[in-house]
């Protein structure tokens, strides 16, 4: 009698324990960059990290850290490469994956800033972009181009070159991927 008293107060413990969930069930992300994680208990995000537990495969890849408010895991992606981290709450373990890419350009510019010059001349331009490791990259050739009106200037994409074409203004356009920038084209007699 005393095993199945035990027995049903075990039952009883196992069946009060919190249902645990995780807002994130893989993360992709390029390096130098950061993701939240969320952790649930009975659907709610926990106020306090303190009965969390996680460790990662390759510490050299990612980094887990409690975010700023206590309340989220930061996740920061370092070098690339695939590893697992893993989440402990209440006896639960959740496994996500992470592959961490190489770094992806966050902001794009033309360079010149703005171009004036007169009819007849040629201005070099280029594209440059920054990562998500804070790191100049030349997008140049990357990118997609157009001159807005090009009766008053075009661009040789085999040199670089903006040609004056003939007296106005216009705007000239990079895109790379997502990303798009625009400088002001003044022709000057």
């Amino acid at each position: 009698m005393r095993r199945l008293g035990f027995c049903l107060f075990v039952l009883a413990g196992c069946l009060d324990n919190p249902s645990v969930d995780v807002d994130t069930q893989a993360l992709d992300m390029p390096q130098g960059t950061k993701s939240d994680v969320t952790v649930s208990v009975d659907g709610a995000p926990v106020d306090s990290l303190f009965s969390v537990v996680w460790t990662i495969d390759d510490p050299s890849i990612v980094s887990v850290t409690p975010e700023y408010d206590g309340k989220r895991l930061r996740v920061d992606a370092a070098n690339p490469g695939e590893t697992v981290v893993h989440v402990n709450s209440h006896g639960q373990t959740f496994d996500i994956p992470v592959r961490v890419g190489q770094p992806a350009i966050t902001y794009i510019w033309i360079e010149p800033s703005t171009v004036t010059t007169q009819v007849g001349s040629q201005v070099h331009v280029k594209a440059t972009g920054l990562d998500t490791m804070y790191r100049l990259q030349d997008v140049t050739l990357d990118s997609y181009w157009a001159v807005r009106d090009e009766n008053i200037a075009n661009l040789d994409m085999a040199g670089m070159m903006l040609r004056a074409m003939g007296e106005g203004r216009t705007t000239l356009h990079a895109n790379f991927g997502n990303l798009a920038t625009i400088t002001d084209v003044t022709i000057l007699k």
